[in-house]
């Protein structure tokens, strides 16, 4: 155990003990099982149901047995990314933990502090015997990271508290009153092939280098997104040269923002030379867009191996519009709230096969209406292509609450042991807004320890953030008498 001599130790170790167990998003049944198993170790009442989520209740403390209940929530699964080289396998291998001065990170992958460390203190406190508290209920969600599918499929009935600490925000002193709406959208342009013929001379265009991140928490940094950049790429070498699409691929989820993509083109031998310069012409132009925002930005032009069939020249034409019309980005930014973005859409994970080439998206927004206006701008795009779309995995916007008690009394709290929170809303993705449709007259606020790079092989944890937000969530449960 690598942790061991780090506070807050029992948090820690239980983080640790999580990242032995795989738990990307649909494979959380081991770490259900896991944590079911602690809380049954415990003499803890608990319920797994069909979907591997978790609700765990702790009796009150001495004092606190007439209190209403707290709801304590975060979800068990995990982004799974790893860099270009990285052996790993997010099914079977637990992950490699290392420190470096007060940061832990995972080695070559994510760390799956998004959202493991909200896990590992709720298994601190139900084990706990010297910390004060009224009733909990600890709720721990599956697939919050694809779609929210444990929040949506969880029994309401279960629970029986109206305040809801949420344990899935990134950044210490910042207190979340309200969160984004998000859909998951698919894209699909019907692929039509045809022999090469005269397109014999092959080329593979890469994009990589870039930083990612969070598709929700990081768009506002405006960082390069690797399917957007091959689309800018694609169209610019087809103005003076006929370009085929042979095969392409970007990104692995739809919740971050990609760093890498490819595709294989071809074209007719004789222009070789015009097609290298137009590539290397709008190459430096990007890498000139993004020398602040992605100064890693790389994109290679090299010799592939001769292709059996290319896409035809409409299908062709059509798949380059799509990955330049698409929203992506920020779309507009909040008039209630300094600097916060009201809608945004990533164009996440991009992917060919025989019947298809599929961009699937993910737009966020401040209302369901921000939302619902970039599935429209998606389903006319797709009207003109000839593409089919796919809606799914909508979450619900949790509407900013600046009158919510929770949140003047933590604050409150909070301003005692440190310093003035920052209140604000998220737009990334958080339950809280699924939990409050299901929980008439619910109270909802979110905070979490220093979390950087989320949902990238960069993500690390800061070490004395943990221990400082520990110390604050035990504080806070002690005052709610």
């Amino acid at each position: 155990m690598i942790l061991s001599s780090y506070e807050p130790k029992r948090v820690l170790h239980h983080f640790e003990a999580l990242s032995q167990i795989p738990r990307g998003s649909g494979n959380e049944k081991g770490v259900s099982d896991y944590v079911a198993a602690f809380a049954k170790g415990l003499n803890l009442k608990f319920v797994q149901d069909s979907l591997h989520s978790l609700v765990i209740y702790k009796p009150a403390t001495p004092g606190y047995e007439g209190q209403a209940p707290v709801i304590l929530q975060g979800h068990l699964d995990m982004v799974c990314e790893k860099n270009a080289g990285t052996i790993h396998d997010f099914m079977t291998d637990p992950l490699k933990l290392y420190v470096e001065g007060d940061y832990l990170h995972a080695k070559g992958t994510t760390l799956g502090a998004d959202n493991g460390i909200a896990v590992a203190m709720c298994m601190a406190l139900l084990e706990a015997t010297d910390l004060p508290h009224p009733p909990l209920e600890v709720v721990l969600t599956v697939e919050e990271e694809t779609g929210m599918d444990g929040a949506w499929g969880l029994d309401a009935n279960l629970l029986k508290g109206r305040s809801m600490l949420n344990l899935d925000s990134s950044t210490e002193g910042v207190f979340i009153a309200g969160s984004a709406a998000a859909a998951t959208v698919e894209y699909m342009l019907p692929a039509t092939w045809e022999a090469p013929n005269q397109f014999t001379e092959a080329y593979t265009i890469s994009v990589k280098g870039l930083q990612g991140g969070h598709s929700g928490g990081d768009v506002k940094l405006e960082r390069g997104n690797a399917n957007r950049i091959l689309g800018i790429q694609l169209s610019a070498i087809s103005e003076e040269v006929e370009v085929r699409v042979v095969s392409t691929s970007g990104g692995m989820k739809v919740n971050a923002i990609p760093r890498e993509a490819e595709a294989v083109i071809a074209i007719k031998p004789c222009c070789n030379e015009q097609i290298t310069t137009d590539f290397e012409k709008c190459a430096e132009s990007l890498r000139s867009a993004f020398r602040v925002a992605d100064p890693g930005l790389e994109m290679k032009f090299t010799p592939a191996q001769p292709v059996k069939r290319v896409l035809s020249s409409q299908c062709n034409k059509n798949f380059i519009a799509s990955l330049l019309l698409l929203p992506n980005g920020v779309q507009c930014m909040s008039r209630d709230i300094d600097d916060l973005v009201a809608a945004s859409c990533n164009t996440g994970v991009l992917e060919t096969n025989d019947e298809m080439i599929k961009i699937t998206c993910m737009p966020r927004g401040a209302t369901d209406d921000h939302v619902g206006r970039m599935e429209a701008q998606i389903s006319a795009l797709a009207q003109l292509s000839g593409a089919e779309t796919r809606f799914s995995q909508r979450g619900a916007a949790w509407a900013f609450n600046p009158d919510s008690k929770l949140l003047a009394k933590l604050a409150e709290i909070y301003k005692h042991m440190y310093d003035e929170p920052t209140i604000t809303a998220s737009h990334g993705g958080l339950e809280g807004g699924i939990f409050i449709e299901k929980l008439p007259g619910l109270d909802v606020l979110s905070f979490g320890p220093d979390i950087h790079d989320l949902h990238t092989p960069d993500e690390r944890l800061s070490i004395s953030s943990t221990a400082r937000t520990w110390a604050f969530l035990c504080a806070a449960l002690s005052e709610m008498k």
